[in-house]
């Protein structure tokens, strides 16, 4: 299988520490960060524990940016959302969300913040294997759902087409925005390492 890695025997293990992190949004989801630059981002997604079993890793939302997204093990089914025009026929009945701007703490950001309320449908659904996967644009609204144990992505992220300083958006059928605490944690370097080996396992040959 062919994949946009960089060399894994020659990462920057500082940059890889600096921005890569444990428990990233939800507890059981660890991304680990290859390369970092203005243009272009190249990280891999790890997902276990009780997250494989949850409905959705995270809320719909949105990005900053345009990515591709290829499964290196295990299986995800990605989610797409809109809002109105409405499809009827054998899509899902549109649902009601509350609406929170997002301004993420890594960047100096406060979190969430409530900005009112949308109707949303969840139009389109795919299914992803070992070497298949889906692109998406910075204004599609998605979430996922990890669908077998110790699942991997590969993410190919681009330019940020929103800036630093401008929120993206969350949505949550809660009163409540997602609660932040005890996520975000550093890897070890031996953390780090391990799963930088658990890669070279997986885009062997």
């Amino acid at each position: 299988m062919t994949t946009a890695l960089p060399d894994l025997r020659d990462l920057d293990m500082e940059s890889v520490l600096e921005h890569s992190y444990k428990d990233y949004h939800v507890k059981g989801f660890d991304y680990l960060c290859l390369h970092r630059s203005e243009g272009l981002t190249l990280k891999a997604y790890f997902f276990e524990g009780d997250v494989q079993n949850a409905s959705e890793v995270v809320n719909p939302h949105n990005h900053r940016y345009d990515f591709h997204t290829t499964c290196l093990s295990g299986a995800v089914e990605n989610r797409w959302y809109r809002s109105y025009p409405f499809g009827f026929n054998g899509d899902t009945r549109p649902q009601r969300y509350n609406m929170f701007e997002w301004r993420t703490p890594l960047n100096g950001g406060g979190g969430f913040t409530l900005s009112g309320e949308i109707t949303l449908q969840n139009y389109r659904a795919m299914q992803c294997s070992r070497g298949e996967g889906y692109d998406m644009a910075a204004d599609e609204l998605h979430t996922i759902q990890i669908l077998k144990p110790d699942t991997v992505l590969l993410l190919v992220q681009h330019e940020d087409v929103v800036p630093v300083d401008q929120p993206t958006l969350t949505f949550t059928q809660s009163v409540e925005p997602p609660d932040l605490s005890g996520l975000y944690n550093k890897f070890t370097a031996d953390q780090a390492v391990k799963r930088i080996e658990q890669l070279k396992s997986l885009t062997a040959g």
